[in-house]
Parts: structure tokens; sequence; C-alpha cells
């Protein structure tokens, strides 16, 4: 009996561990699961937290939007245009001037002392430029008198005024668009004074006007081209460089002075007149550029004749040109001509070397220096995430479309310095660098037109699609589409076709 209790006792005992012993494994596996789904829990709500956090943050950003917006709402309702007694429309206390016959109207109610409007004299008055103005030959504006100089407010907003800013009487000392009291305001104005003269004079012409004109117009751009044998082309080129000097650090700043000669108005000394214009335009340009210059000009045997300087996103950019020294023309080699680019400064706040670029053009295209259009601007030209030079130099047309001339210098992180682009299309219709392409399109006669796409291979631009339009000896019209210069189909379109549906992404047949 003792024995069946103790081997009874030992199994209850047995009994009872492996029970406690299931239990406890159970509670175990409850408390890795429960830990578990803890963790999970808690994850979620961090990333809920997170979530709400970001929500926040997107509906305060869409709240100052809506704040903004309705801003500006309030503001252009309080900004209603209103047509005054002259006819002049009024925005808030400025007025807006649109055409060339309003600035005359403008200039004459300043100089005769008028009122722009009753209570309002037009010599103190705000205007704002909302349309370029481009004056035909002999014709100029000139806002201010020494009786009664301008000291209002005139806003540019980038737009262009073009004009032979001098009297063409044979006398008059040449003038600027201004004659402007020193609390005058102007800005935001791009200004070229056509300085010509068609009179012979016994003593150069001074330029006291135009230097005196330039201090208020700190942020606009000024290009003086100079056309005469008369005028002190050495006090215009000072007169522009104190001008840079004040405003060389700020962006989208430029002086430009182009001298064209005239063969028949030739100095009896023609040589020490070429010099003349050489110091200039060497003043212009500054002591520490005037040396590549003349290496330059000693490469090329020529002559200087358009100097331009600007600020584009802080780099410092001196472009020149140099003539032939009998002809007045750029030098040319081969049908070659070549112009200068000068890269200094910074850029993205990173020193650039000092380096003189030759940049080739076609003798066909416009010269840069008689070419309003001629610009560079920052663009990223071959898509490696670094920003370029891109530079514009004009366009031309003809019967079969329209084109634009570029060249490029592009930025070299690991060399830091740019370099010249050689294979940018010389010609293009379209720059669509958000597609990361540029398309030249247009026709030859009436039965051949063209629309060819270039892209970047291997680092450089190179056609890689073409749509040809063409009228075969058969008379039928066809469609062919090349890859990288391969024919990958032709289309043969009847009557019922519409070669605009074919290929939309390189549909440019009613652009030209």
């Amino acid at each position: 009996m003792k024995n069946f209790k103790t081997a009874f006792l030992s199994a209850l005992t047995l009994c009872l561990f492996l029970f406690l012993t299931i239990r406890c494994g159970l509670y175990a596996e409850q408390s890795r699961a429960l830990t578990a789904e803890n963790e999970a829990l808690s994850t979620d709500l961090s990333d809920k937290e997170q979530a709400l956090t970001a929500n926040k943050q997107t509906i305060r950003e869409k709240t100052q939007e809506i704040e903004d917006l309705q801003a500006q709402l309030a503001e252009a309702a309080s900004g209603e245009e209103a047509e005054t007694e002259r006819e002049f429309l009024k925005k808030d206390v400025v007025y807006l001037i649109d055409t060339k016959d309003q600035l005359w109207d403008v200039e004459r109610y300043i100089n005769q002392d008028m009122e722009i409007e009753p209570g309002v004299p037009a010599v103190s008055a705000s205007y704002r430029l909302r349309a370029d103005v481009v004056f035909y030959p002999y014709q100029s504006v000139c806002l201010g008198t020494e009786e009664n100089p301008f000291c209002g407010s005139f806003d540019g907003d980038g737009h262009l005024v073009d004009g032979a800013f001098e009297q063409m009487d044979g006398a008059s000392v040449p003038e600027a668009m201004f004659f402007a009291d020193k609390s005058a305001k102007i800005e935001n104005l791009h200004v070229i004074n056509r300085m010509y003269h068609y009179f012979p004079l016994s003593e150069p012409r001074e330029c006291d006007e135009l230097d005196s004109h330039l201090p208020n117009c700190e942020s606009s751009r000024i290009q003086a081209e100079v056309s005469s044998w008369g005028l002190d082309v050495q006090k215009t080129a000072q007169a522009l460089r104190t001008h840079w000097e004040r405003n060389a650090q700020k962006e989208g700043a430029y002086v430009s002075m182009t001298f064209y000669p005239k063969e028949k108005e030739a100095p009896a000394d023609a040589d020490a007149y070429i010099q003349k214009v050489h110091t200039a335009l060497c003043t212009l340009a500054g002591a520490e550029y005037t040396q590549m210059i003349e290496e330059a000009m000693t490469k090329e045997e020529g002559y200087l004749w358009f100097v331009r300087l600007e600020n584009v996103g802080g780099l410092t950019c001196c472009s020149f040109e140099i003539g032939e020294p009998t002809s007045y023309l750029p030098v040319q080699e081969d049908n070659v001509c070549n112009y200068y680019i000068i890269t200094d400064g910074s850029r993205e706040g990173k020193p650039v070397p000092s380096r003189c670029f030759t940049v080739p053009y076609t003798y066909s295209e416009t010269h840069i220096g008689r070419n309003l259009l001629y610009y560079l601007e920052q663009v990223d030209v071959n898509f490696d995430g670094e920003q370029d030079l891109l530079i514009h130099e004009g366009h031309s047309s003809g019967s079969g479309g329209s084109w634009g001339h570029y060249r490029a210098l592009v930025w070299n992180d690991a060399d830091g310095q740019f370099a010249y682009f050689p294979s940018f299309p010389k010609m293009a219709s379209s720059l669509e660098f958000d597609q990361k392409r540029i398309v030249e399109f247009g026709q030859m006669g009436i039965s051949y037109e063209y629309v060819i796409v270039y892209g970047i291979v291997d680092g450089e631009y190179q056609p890689t699609r073409e749509l040809i339009c063409q009228t075969n000896a058969d008379g039928v019209t066809e469609l062919l589409y090349y890859e990288m210069g391969e024919l990958v189909e032709t289309h043969r379109l009847s009557d019922e076709d519409n070669k605009e549906d074919f290929y939309p992404d390189m549909n440019y047949w009613l652009k030209g």
C-alpha cells in the first residue's frame, strides 16, 4: 500500500510538473505573440503618426497656398485697370505704356511740365512699360529736360526700348532715354542706345547726358551702338564701364558696345581711329580681359569692334568679336567666322578659372554684334545635372521655315571648368530640354518636308529620329521614318490619310 501511495504521488507530481511546463510554454507563446502584436501596433502607430505629421504639413502648405492666392486675387481686384482722361490705362497709381506713341505722349507731358491727369504732374508720376518699343531710324524719346528733369519712377518690366537717342541736327550731343533727377527710380529696363551720326564734325562730341543718365538705371541693362567718326567713344565706353562696375554683381546685369564704321565716312587716318576704338572697347572690357582680347587680335590679325559684359548666374562673361582690318567684317577663314567668350568669377558659389573660348559660327549667320538676340542662358544642355551656358546667336528664316542658331559651353564638374560643346546642333526650330531633345523642321519646295529630332547619345547630340514627307517620282506621297539613320518604316499616304496623325510626338508639320 505504501508503495502504491508513493507511486501515485510520484505520478501526480510528474503530471503536475508536465501540466505546469505545458502551461508555462503556452504562457510564453502567448507572451511572444502579444509582444509581436504590440510591436506591430507600435510600428503601425508610428507610421500613422508620421503620416499624420506629413498630412498636417501638407495642410499647412495648402493653406498657405490658398492664402497666397487669396492675397493675389485681392491685389488684382484692388488694382483693376482704369482709363484716364488722356486715354492712358492706369493701375493703382501707375500709368501703363504699351506703344511708342504713348511713350511720345509721356515725353511731351513731362518735357512741357504738364499733368498726366488732373492733379498729377507727369514729371513725378509712376510708369510701367508693358511691351517692347522699337523706334525707326531717326526716332527717339527723352523723358525729361534740364529745366524739367524726370523725378518719378519708370519700371521697364524687363522690356526693351530701342532707339537713336540723339538729335540728328549735326550739333546736339547724344542724349539718353532720360534726363533724370537723382530721385528718379528707373529699373528693369533694357535700353539700346543707337548713337548714329551722319554729319561731319570738327570736334568729337561728348556724352555727358549718357553719363548722367546711367546712375539712375541701376537695375537696367544698357547697350550702346556707336556709328560715327565724330563721337567721343572713349567717354562713352567709360560711362558704360562705370555703370558695369556698379552693377556687375547683379544677376542679369550687362553692358554692351558695338562700333559700326562706314567706309565712306572713314577719316584720313583710319588706323589711328581703329586704335582709338580699340582703346575704348578695352576700357569697357576692363584691364582683366584686355590681354586675352589682344592675344585673340594678334591671332586673327583684325581689330576689336564688339564687347559685351554680362552676369549669368553669378558668372561674369565677356563676349567680343574681331573684325577684318580692311573690310569691317568679322575675320573669316574657309567661310567660317569665330567670336570669343571669356568666363570668369564664380558658379554656384565655386570659383571658375578665367578662360577664353573660341566659338565658331558660319558666316551666313547673323553676326553677334549686329544681333539684338545674342545672349547667354543657364541650361542643362547635355542633361548631366549641371547648369551649362547656352549661347543664343539669333535666328534666321526663309521660305522653308525658321531656325535658331545656338552654341554651348558645358560644365565639367570633375575639371571645375567649362568646355566648348561642339556637337550642339547649329540650327534648331524648337528647344525641348524638358524632353531631353532638340527639334529641327522645315521644308524644301512643296514636295519635301522634314522633322529631325536630336538627342544625347554617348555624351553628344546626334539625330536620333527623322521623319520625311515627300512625293516620289510616281506622284505618290510617302512618309519615311528613320531611327539613328536607319529607315524603319515607310507609309504610302492616300488622299484620306492625314500625315499629322502619324507619330504625334513628331507632329511639327504646321508649326514652321
